[in-house]
């Protein structure tokens, strides 16, 4: 496992020394690596997003139609979170508390009546995406205080960030406080553990739902694994494309 660790600590500092390099590459890169970030993490909860409709939401441009004045709505607040996440990962200390995740559902549920208010779930979901046992609603504030707590100790601050990001995910999941975001805000806890060490945010694929849920069923390390292997191929693709983009920029000016 160390060995991983290695692997992706190197891959991340040749990615940012190449995208330093490529400031104007980057920049594109890094608009594309976001957009595929709501892109994906919305798939993750079932909800498969066009070019054209994404483009739109963010674009900020009116619709008639009610269905997707929602859907657009929540584009826009889930970049409103990724956002807050980037400003939060920015600071020099890392605060994982109570008061930054309901800030973060909030954020994800703005003007959306049922989603709006921080409020713990009351009851067992019978229709959810997600299958694994979540804690029972009389258990979640101790539960996810738990979690949270964990995050501000020595033993935790000692870890690797994957192994930080891939805890606080998986333990915020096992708690499941919210009846609908939880899922969007486990990973945002993540990508802000990953942002704040200099990574890039993890990118789990609409490919690799099906792994992803099953993760939560199994242990921390099983989360772990599929992190890793997000990165990991987030960075090959991510040096694939500056390059490509340098060659082309080449055989552009030989002409």
């Amino acid at each position: 496992m160390r060995s991983r660790y290695v692997d992706v600590d190197d891959a991340s500092e040749d990615f940012r020394e190449l995208l330093a390099d490529e400031p104007e590459i980057a920049k594109d890169f890094l608009v594309r690596y976001e957009l595929s970030w709501l892109y994906h993490d919305c798939a993750l909860e079932g909800v498969v997003l066009s070019n054209q409709e994404l483009a739109m939401a963010l674009a900020r441009q009116p619709v008639a139609e009610a269905t997707s004045v929602n859907l657009f709505r929540e584009v826009q607040n889930h970049k409103a979170a990724i956002d807050l996440v980037r400003a939060e990962a920015a600071g020099k200390k890392l605060r994982i508390n109570l008061t930054l995740v309901k800030k973060i559902y909030e954020t994800l549920g703005a003007g959306i009546e049922s989603k709006a208010v921080a409020e713990y779930r009351k009851e067992i979901p019978l229709h959810r995406a997600y299958f694994h046992e979540i804690a029972q609603p009389a258990k979640i504030a101790f539960q996810l205080g738990k979690v949270l707590d964990a995050c501000d100790s020595s033993d935790f601050r000692a870890l690797h960030p994957v192994q930080q990001a891939a805890r606080i995910g998986h333990g915020f999941m096992q708690v499941y406080p919210f009846t609908e975001n939880s899922g969007k805000v486990a990973r945002m806890l993540s990508n802000l553990v990953l942002l704040h060490s200099g990574y890039l945010p993890c990118v789990i694929h609409a490919t690799d739902r099906q792994r992803y849920y099953e993760s939560l069923r199994g242990a921390e390390t099983v989360l772990r694994e599929l992190m890793l292997d997000s990165l990991g191929n987030a960075l090959a693709n991510g040096e694939k494309y500056v390059r490509e983009a340098m060659a082309h920029r080449a055989k552009k000016a030989a002409r």
